[in-house]
């Protein structure tokens, strides 16, 4: 009895313990459930937003480059030989057709007057050849050929009595026979002569052909001669300024030789390094104005820009810029080759492009983005950022997720993540009108008139 009674008291003890813990247990939990919330009201960032703006916004360019020269060449020399005169020294300027060396030209001279000689010569061989057979062998083949006509005309009558004497049995049939044998011979005799005054004739024709080919090439040999000569005298090409001499009086000069180095001086180009997104926007240029500050010289164009400029196709691989030629007609006369210009390059004004403060944008692991807040959370928006004016970025919006009443993550944008919870320090931020960046005093080419801004919210 003992034995179950304590069985019974044990049981009764663990259950009522149990309840106590199943007590205990549902009474505590709606305090866990309620610091759970607690926690997670708290975990929230503190941000201040703000609005994008649409700037009117001159679009223009700032480059340094310098002055070179449109035209520069090597002159060398065509012919080979001795350089008896150098004409010019290093910064020297020269008109087209100035003298600028001279070769040694007694070689090319004795050679022409040869050639000259040699071509006369041919001349009065080729008229005589044209004027037939001398006058001496034309009758010497005319009376050979009249003396074998006579002797065939005498054989053919000699041969027509003999046979009558035949006939009347007067002479014997063997004087038949030797009449013909001498009409026979004097037949060919005729034919023989007859050849050779025509071989004579043929031969003279075959001279007066080959003695014209003779003629012909001593000719062209004379004009190549006279080219030779005419080249011992080397002149500038055009108006400019000897930049170097690569050889001096008394050294002999192979044709191809470098003689000296020259560049324009009449054309010169502003060569210049600007930003790749710029290469697209050159034939829409507006304006162009240059400083000198070595000279103090200013100077604009305005017209037929898209005509003088020129893009050099090598970028520099490592700023990614690119290299921009612009023509610079009418230079002053002070301009020369290697002269440092500033430039100003302006592209009109572009309207209504895109802005956000300075402050909203963060470099992050997926490069630069601004936070937005979407239902108290924020979110990233990928952005490209270009220049800045006052304060303010100009971007592209790759998404086109920024629109004009999008709240803007402004203070707080360097610790929010995306879908961080969010509560905002300014709700009804108050409405702003930003300056244009194309109506500021500061604008540094007034290249065109101040224009309003379209006042944007910020």
């Amino acid at each position: 009895m003992m034995v179950e009674n304590y069985i019974r008291k044990s049981n009764y003890i663990l259950g009522a313990s149990l309840v106590l813990l199943a007590l205990l247990f549902s009474s505590c939990m709606p305090k866990e459930e309620e610091t759970a919330k607690t926690e997670k009201k708290i975990f929230a960032l503190p941000v201040q937003i703000g609005k994008v703006v649409y700037r009117d916004i001159f679009d223009e360019v700032r480059a340094v480059g310098n002055i070179q020269a449109e035209q520069r060449v090597t002159i060398t020399s065509e012919i080979r030989g001795k350089i008896a005169r150098i004409a010019v020294e290093e910064g020297m300027k020269v008109k087209a057709g100035d003298l600028i060396a001279q070769i040694d030209s007694r070689e090319y001279e004795l050679t022409l007057e040869k050639l000259r000689a040699d071509y006369s010569a041919s001349q009065n061989d080729y008229k005589k050849a044209q004027g037939g057979l001398r006058p001496e062998d034309k009758e010497r083949l005319d009376a050979k050929t009249r003396a074998a006509q006579s002797s065939l005309d005498l054989a053919k009558i000699e041969i027509k009595r003999t046979k009558k004497l035949v006939k009347e049995k007067v002479v014997s049939q063997s004087a038949l026979d030797s009449a013909e044998d001498k009409l026979r011979q004097a037949q060919e005799g005729l034919i023989a002569s007859q050849s050779e005054q025509a071989a004579g004739m043929k031969s003279r024709t075959e001279d007066i052909g080959r003695l014209e080919s003779e003629m012909q090439a001593i000719r062209k040999q004379v004009a190549v001669a006279e080219l030779n000569l005419s080249k011992v005298n080397i002149v500038a090409p055009f108006e400019g300024i000897i930049i170097s001499k690569e050889i001096e009086r008394g050294a002999i000069a192979d044709s191809g030789m470098a003689i000296v180095r020259m560049i324009g001086s009449s054309r010169l180009k502003a060569v210049l390094e600007m930003p790749q997104s710029y290469r697209n926007k050159l034939k829409k240029m507006k304006t162009a104005q240059f400083l000198s500050k070595e000279l103090g010289v200013k100077f604009e164009y305005k017209s037929n820009l898209a005509r003088l400029v020129r893009v050099i196709p090598d970028a520099n691989i490592f700023s990614g810029n690119i290299k921009v030629q612009i023509d610079l007609p009418d230079p002053s006369p002070a301009m020369f080759p290697g002269l440092t210009l500033e430039s100003t390059l302006n592209f009109g004004v572009r309207k209504n492009v895109l802005h956000v403060p300075a402050v909203s944008l963060v470099i992050s692991e997926q490069g630069t983005v601004v936070y937005i807040v979407k239902d108290n959370k924020a979110h990233l928006v990928p952005v490209k950022a270009f220049k800045e004016r006052d304060d303010f970025v100009e971007i592209k919006d790759f998404t086109h997720q920024l629109k004009a009443d999008t709240d803007l993550i402004l203070r707080g944008s360097g610790a929010v993540f995306p879908g961080a919870n969010v509560f905002l320090t300014n709700p009804k931020p108050k409405a702003e009108t930003p300056l244009s960046s194309a109506s500021k005093d500061s604008e540094p080419s007034k290249i065109s008139k101040k224009t309003p801004a379209k006042n944007p919210k910020t």
